[in-house]
């Protein structure tokens, strides 16, 4: 199998808004210059693509650095600083051949043994980079020449592509000479990649600024001069920059903006897929959430999901059991298996020993930096007492949240927002019990041994295969499930052209321009 393998991916899914065409405009001529000025809304730790987290900070990284391989609109993969690749060996081995001619911003060759040494610094145990998990089922890199590297992997797999082109951003290269200056601790404040922008100012909790890369590798990219990024953390602050024309562009437009901005022709509002979700799932080292029954009844039957999504969601999302989200690839729907029924909830808790004489109490944890968060969770409430079950809500600043889930784990069930998930596979990182980050805290062993059929399947057919048998034994035992999908809202000035929405998978500017004087 030779050449640039494009997979067909699901056709792009518009619902409500006008997505594209607006922005891409491909019947004028792009202007090149201006700065774009855009309400940004969290700041970032720092631009280390193995190590500074949090999707700000990816997103920005996605302007700063390339990956091998990337997406499109439509979720199909194609050549980013790999212009062509081959997959041998019935998926073991992985041929990538390299651009031609491609600087970093410090001015070094991008070439094969950068690629080898990127691999190596995110391998390396010292490093604890954050997506080294996601490469464990490579056995070597080589260096074939200058500008082609071969990746080797322990067994057939499908799931390389996918993992570089979209998990955590994508396979993001920097600069060995950069981190050789640096040092690993210094290099996240001196990003080199090869990327359309360059780290021109990064003041904290203020302003990340970008300015062009004139020796850029794509021909005529990018079209602007600098791109301001303010730090604007209140939504209705980031939506009146945006209409009084302070701002050019708004990410992560807050829902209960969307009907106001829609109605503003100043303003184009842009909706992707539904990548993003309202998640939520149980401590099971706590007894009550080892029983299946239990987490059936509260998460499957005992939940009036399109209640949620037209009260809390302003009806801008869809009703989600799975924990794979409804536009991303090779996502079930379980509404027939799991419809909103009361008194089969109360059932299955009867069975498991709750009932009003024995009612269960438990504390659901969720945080305020998601508006609806905290509507949602005052819903359950509700509608978990129809079931007879006792819930106290706590909502939390979000650093505390954080702390308290991932490395305190003291609460019993969780109610969050997670970021665009493209598939299965890459979801399952939170769930193995083997790698560290089973935040559910969960013990079953089928899990690890459905992850293993999904890294091994050889084929995209057989991963997608895996996928689903993957995805319908955590729902069906609600391990973790859905509660909405959601689609990553961004919104414009009509004057901002050219912007690609690629649903929250990637925010780039590349081939973004201003139709100003």
């Amino acid at each position: 199998m030779t050449g640039c393998r494009h997979h067909t991916g699901v056709l792009l899914f518009l619902v409500g808004f006008l997505l594209l065409a607006p922005l891409t405009a491909w019947t004028q001529q792009p202007k090149s210059g201006g700065t774009l000025q855009v309400a940004w809304e969290a700041d970032v730790a720092g631009f280390d693509p193995r190590l500074s987290p949090g999707a700000q900070a990816g997103y920005v990284m996605g302007n700063l650095f390339n990956s091998l391989v990337s997406i499109d609109a439509e979720l199909n993969y194609v050549p980013d600083l790999a212009e062509s690749w081959e997959i041998l060996q019935d998926g073991k081995v992985y041929v990538f051949h390299l651009r031609q001619g491609v600087k970093f911003h410090d001015g070094t060759d991008f070439d094969a043994e950068a690629v080898q040494w990127n691999y190596q610094r995110m391998m390396d145990p010292a490093e604890k980079a954050l997506d080294a998990p996601s490469y464990s089922l490579v056995d070597s890199v080589e260096v074939v020449d200058t500008h082609t590297v071969k990746f080797i992997l322990k067994y057939p797999s499908a799931t390389l592509l996918p993992v570089m082109a979209a998990h955590a951003f994508g396979f993001l290269q920097m600069s060995p000479a950069s981190y050789e200056r640096w040092g690993k601790e210094e290099v996240r404040l001196h990003p080199v990649g090869t990327g359309p922008f360059k780290l021109a100012k990064w003041e904290q909790n203020r302003t990340i600024v970008l300015e062009k890369n004139p020796h850029y590798f794509k021909p005529g990219l990018p079209y602007l001069d600098r791109i301001e990024l303010r730090i604007i953390k209140e939504g209705v602050t980031r939506v009146t920059a945006l209409r009084t024309g302070e701002v050019d562009f708004a990410n992560a437009v807050p829902f209960e903006h969307v009907e106001r901005l829609d109605k503003d022709v100043k303003v184009q509002v842009l909706r992707g897929r539904d990548t993003l979700r309202v998640n939520s799932y149980f401590n099971q080292a706590r007894a009550p959430f080892k029983d299946s029954r239990v987490r059936q009844a509260l998460l499957g039957y005992g939940i009036d999901r399109p209640a949620i999504v037209k009260t809390a969601l302003l009806g801008l999302a869809h009703p989600l059991w799975s924990f794979v989200p409804s536009g991303g690839k090779g996502h079930i729907d379980f509404a027939e298996q799991f419809p909103y029924d009361p008194n089969k909830a109360k059932a299955l808790l009867k069975e498991a020993g709750y009932d009003e004489q024995h009612p269960l109490r438990f504390t659901l944890m969720t945080h305020s930096a998601e508006a609806a968060l905290p509507t949602i969770a005052t819903i359950l409430k509700t509608q978990y007492a129809k079931l007879g079950v006792d819930l106290t809500v706590e909502v939390l600043d979000r650093p505390i949240f954080l702390r308290r889930w991932q490395r305190d784990r003291d609460w019993d069930q969780i109610l969050g927002v997670s970021g665009a998930a493209f598939d299965s596979y890459q979801l399952s990182r939170v769930l193995d019990t083997r790698a560290g980050n089973n935040t559910l805290n969960h013990d079953d062993k089928q899990v690890d041994a459905l992850i293993d059929r999904m890294k091994e399947a050889p084929t995209e057919a057989a991963l997608l295969q895996a996928g689903y048998d993957f995805q319908r034994y955590v729902t069906e035992r609600m391990l973790t499930c859905g509660i909405a999908s959601l689609p990553f809202l961004q919104a414009a000035r009509a004057d901002v052209k050219g912007y690609v929405h690629l649903h929250g998978y990637k925010v780039q500017f590349e081939t973004t321009w201003l139709d100003k004087p």
